[in-house]
């Protein structure tokens, strides 16, 4: 007990150990101490009785001991309503609602650049942390990534750029072509007036997870549909 407390406090210095039992931890913090133990859960197998000391031999099976693990905390999760579940190895992540984990789950990318690709998938993974942190970090990725998207395709400066992109999608004239052209007018201005990718004074904090949740899954539908539209993926 001394010991798992000490190593505890040098890994999770936020959290008091024991737990109180009339102050609830924030959830990053819970969730942090659950992924402490899911790096240390094993299952102790007896073996064979040593009759001269009166004991069993004991061995150590980690894979079973943390499947275990993370089925009984994942069970305690679902019957409480907690939209949070560990990883098969013990990574806390949230869980999102059915069509978005969907499309975000099976996105692939594929835009000819490795940058922007990077950019996609390191999105992709900080969305699902329950890190608030992390969710604002896949936010700016994820407008990079659209900023950077706006110039794969040839052009003489990046207003062409971004409207060969979007002629790929939809024909030029047509209803559908129109809107996107509006939505990534629209896009740009967001990233422009919020705290998304700069920090000028000017600009306007988001205030709240929602609005980040809004705003990524707003700008990660529109990527995706110019991803799939110009052979990229998505």
């Amino acid at each position: 007990m001394q010991a798992f407390s000490q190593v505890l406090g040098a890994e999770v210095p936020w959290i008091e150990w024991p737990l109180s039992p009339s102050l609830v931890p924030d959830t990053p913090v819970i969730l942090d101490l659950l992924e402490f133990c899911a790096g240390a859960a094993g299952e102790p197998i007896q073996g064979a009785y040593h009759s001269y000391y009166r004991h069993h031999h004991l061995s150590w099976d980690r894979d079973a001991g943390l499947a275990r693990f993370v089925a009984d905390v994942n069970l305690l999760f679902r019957r409480n309503a907690v939209a949070y579940e560990l990883t098969a190895t013990g990574q806390a992540r949230r869980l999102l609602p059915q069509a978005i984990a969907n499309t975000i789950g099976w996105a692939l990318f594929q835009t000819g650049d490795a940058e922007t690709d990077r950019l996609l998938e390191a999105a992709r993974q900080r969305f699902v942390s329950p890190m608030p942190e992390d969710r604002q970090d896949a936010l700016e990725k994820l407008w990079d990534a659209f900023e950077r998207l706006k110039t794969l395709d040839p052009g003489v400066n990046k207003r062409a750029q971004a409207d060969a992109l979007l002629d790929r999608v939809a024909p030029r004239g047509s209803g559908f072509r129109e809107a996107l052209g509006r939505e990534a007018v629209e896009l740009t201005s967001i990233g422009n007036s919020f705290r998304i990718r700069h920090s000028e004074t000017t600009q306007e904090a988001l205030t709240s997870l929602d609005q980040v949740d809004y705003l990524f899954t707003r700008m990660f539908a529109f990527v995706r549909v110019i991803l799939k539209g110009t052979g990229r993926g998505g």
